[in-house]
């Protein structure tokens, strides 16, 4: 039967490294990862078959990176092994593969498990790779056909580092093998990872096969960054095949010194409870990919639930959290996880400051560099509250917190972030970034945007409108108090941003030490977010006018542009080292979130009618096909401003997958469905 979760299979065609730039995850709740190509070579640092998390959703270590596949139909022929694994290594400017295994590759999939098919000859082998649901393990599993005799050798290849750092042999921290018969035990620098083959034995390596020298990753080299590193090889599994025409043969992983068998089915279960939304053909697709960024965080002696911004290498950011919440989570019926999401960010609130991050490495540290947080915050409050129903958060804790941003932003916090006499919100300094257009490489802030910025002004006035309508039964006199707030802030906000000359808003307005002021007539994607709040500063014409605006500069099939080609410093490619990517992320960059607003902003503006539905059903249609096809059931973070607009960044981002969810969910709520 087929598998109804498989949702891309590959046929490999011509040269296999062709594909090495398609990129596959696997996740299971905990910000664990799986992550590689379909060609099976690492081509990143943060690819391997297990990436562990310490403390879940962080304290990611790379495991187990690769595994060296020996398959000898001869037994007492070792010059006849068959080998299924492959690597990468630099030969001059060009890329070595050794050994090719996969040149016997035939076909890769991917549902909720990955797996590839090889052939040499009348053999068959298939290695499938599943990441254990909720727990720090994962079952890399070999089925293979057409072999009556002959012997499988598994050489696990690992790291235990970091998922951010590179490991070299003569690394100071020693690594200890200890072997049990069937399982071995490697650690490193305190970190345990128990591998285990069920009717193999483990031969330890000797001193002098430990080591594979000078692995090579294409694509940190593409990044500027270093792209080398060793792999320690503690030994190897030696399965014996025996009779039959079917071997299964089972490695299992795990963080600590003991493995635990998988729940084969709790995944599967656990999706089939999302109520997602959107064409039934691709509900699984859109299930399983919001599902991937849905984790666990401990806070003190309860487990709350969060979102975690992107993968690889991104943890849960607030301002990314609450931006994804909407899409992520009350889309697909979560009401649970949302409002325990809410709850930990809440806590965490200072002087009316979301965080902006919690530390990777320091449980008990955030990161408050932020000014739109805490209205992103607000913003999924409002949603969660009208769609959920659920008051009685509201009333016991919900509302507390909403009422100290609130309080905070009119009386003034930390980073200049304060009510001004027209009511509008100012925050930051030219040498800070505040805002979501974040970029900064060496102390250098490439898009500072200090001042009054048009995204947080309309996301304060509706911050102020949608709480005054929760509170109205409860508290007349601070939702009038908030009411007249919003009428002076709609007024000041037309006056201050609104450029009749193109149609268009300004995207800030500062003032500088010298009593200057400067108008930034950029066009930047920001100000369709005025449109797309639900409590708009702006009238209805005026909300016509930015879409227009905004499509005829901005509007590429997969997302917003940050500017158009035609500003001076726009950057139509995004590779390089990181000062050079820096520049570039927001200076024309696509990203694929802010097909969400835009898509909104249609929707709000055409009061939800046929035209203005078909419009936003046709701005996430390239997204919800790039899932289908190269994007292997993901959204990436951002894709490069100039044409092809190549995919960069993360593979995989959180608010990229909530941002067509949220669509097709408004859609639904409003009574257009398909």
């Amino acid at each position: 039967m087929t598998d109804p979760w498989m949702s891309h299979r590959i046929d490999i065609e011509g040269d296999p490294s062709r594909y090495a730039q398609h990129e596959w995850l696997l996740t299971n709740g905990t910000g664990s990862y799986a992550m590689g190509t379909v060609p099976a070579i690492n081509s990143r640092r943060y690819h391997a078959l297990f990436v562990a998390t310490t403390r879940p959703p962080v304290g990611r270590i790379a495991g187990l990176n690769q595994v060296l596949e020996r398959l000898l139909v001869d037994p007492d022929d070792d010059g006849g092994a068959i080998q299924f694994t492959t690597c990468a290594f630099r030969a001059g400017d060009a890329v070595r593969y050794e050994p090719r295994g996969f040149d016997l590759l035939e076909t890769f999939e991917k549902g909720l498990d990955v797996s590839w098919t090889y052939r040499a000859g009348d053999i068959e082998l298939v290695r499938s790779l599943q990441l254990h649901w909720k727990r720090q393990a994962a079952t890399v599993r070999y089925r293979l056909r057409g072999l009556d005799r002959g012997r499988l050798e598994l050489h696990p290849m690992l790291t235990l580092r970091d998922f951010h750092a590179l490991l070299q042999e003569n690394d100071s921290t020693p690594i200890d093998v200890a072997a049990r018969s069937t399982q071995v035990v490697v650690t490193r620098g305190g970190i345990a990872m128990c591998l285990s083959v069920a009717g193999a034995s483990f031969e330890a390596s000797s001193p002098s096969a430990r080591w594979w020298h000078r692995i090579h990753y294409p694509i940190e080299t593409q990044r500027g960054q270093a792209d080398q590193e060793d792999w320690f090889v503690p030994g190897r599994f030696v399965v014996d095949l025996e009779g039959g025409d079917e071997h299964v043969i089972e490695l299992a992983i795990a963080l600590g010194e003991d493995v635990a068998a998988p729940e084969e089915d709790a995944r599967r279960a656990h999706l089939e409870t999302l109520q997602v939304p959107g064409d039934p053909d691709r509900r699984r697709l859109l299930a399983a990919a919001a599902d991937d960024f849905v984790v666990d965080r401990k806070l003190g002696h309860r487990t709350l639930s969060t979102i975690l911004a992107g993968y690889p290498w991104f943890a849960d950011w607030g301002r990314d959290t609450f931006i994804a919440l909407p899409g992520i989570l009350l889309a697909t019926g979560r009401y649970d996880e949302a409002r325990s999401t809410l709850e930990a960010f809440a806590e965490a609130i200072d002087d009316g400051l979301v965080p902006n991050c919690f530390d990777d490495y320091d449980d008990k540290a955030a990161h408050y560099n932020t000014v739109d947080a805490s209205l992103w915050f607000i913003h999924a409050a409002l949603e969660y509250v009208t769609i959920s129903g659920d008051r009685a958060s509201w009333k016991a804790w919900l509302r507390d917190a909403v009422g100290r941003i609130i309080d905070a932003y009119i009386k003034g916090t930390s980073f200049d972030i304060a009510m001004t006499g027209d009511c509008l919100i100012s925050a930051g300094s030219p040498s800070t970034q505040l805002t979501w257009m974040d970029a900064a490489h060496e102390g250098r802030a490439f898009t500072p945007r200090p001042g009054k910025t048009v995204e947080i002004n309309a996301l304060w006035h509706h911050a102020l409108l949608g709480t005054a309508a929760l509170i109205a039964d409860d508290d007349a006199r601070t939702a009038d108090h908030y009411q007249r707030l919003g009428s002076r802030i709609r007024r000041a906000f037309n006056k201050l941003f609104w450029n009749d000359e193109v149609g268009g808003l300004y995207d800030h307005h500062y003032v500088d030490s010298s009593g200057d002021e400067h108008l930034d007539v950029s066009v930047r994607p920001n100000q369709v977010i005025a449109v797309a709040v639900a409590h708009s500063p702006l009238p209805r014409t005026k909300q016509r006018q930015v879409i227009r605006h905004v499509r005829d500069r901005l509007l590429v099939p997969w997302g917003l542009r940050t500017l158009p080609p035609d500003d001076p410093s726009y950057h139509g490619a995004y590779h390089g080292p990181a000062a050079q990517r820096d520049e570039a992320y927001h200076q024309g960059t696509v990203w694929p979130w802010l097909i969400g607003p835009y898509a909104e902003a249609v929707l709000r503006a055409g009061q939800f009618k046929e035209p203005a539905v078909a419009e936003a059903r046709r701005a996430i249609e390239p997204l919800l096909e790039f899932m289908e096809t190269d994007g292997l059931g993901q959204l990436n973070e951002i894709h490069e401003a100039d044409e092809p607009h190549h995919p960069v960044g993360c593979i995989a981002q959180a608010w990229s997958v909530a941002a067509v969810l949220r669509v097709l969910h408004l859609i639904e709520m409003h009574g257009a469905v398909d």
